[in-house]
């Protein structure tokens, strides 16, 4: 695993216990749980990429994904998220 990576690593596995821990501990709503379960399945995809050195690679292009937005967004898996992502991030156009 390269070096840059193993912050992040070590941050995924953390939150992947935090969101087991909060939900061995709570009765939350079904909802909210599949979603906490889908953010449980991406850490894990990202972890295990890491493992094999696939992290940080489109799974589509095969482009390499900024380290700057794995960082923000860690377990994102294409180009295309990040685009779409973008998006969101945008500064709003002041209107006079």
């Amino acid at each position: 695993m390269e070096a840059n990576y193993e912050k992040l690593y070590s941050e995924l596995r953390k939150t992947k216990e935090e969101l087991l821990a909060g939900m061995n501990n709570s009765e939350g709503s079904p909802v909210v749980q599949s979603f906490i379960n889908e953010e449980i399945d991406d850490i894990d995809t990202a972890l295990s990429k890491m493992m094999t050195g696939t992290y940080g690679k489109c799974e589509i292009s095969g482009e390499l994904i900024p380290y700057e937005v794995l960082e923000v967004i860690p377990t994102i898996k294409t180009i295309n998220e990040m685009e779409v992502l973008g998006y969101f991030f945008r500064k709003p156009i002041l209107m006079n």
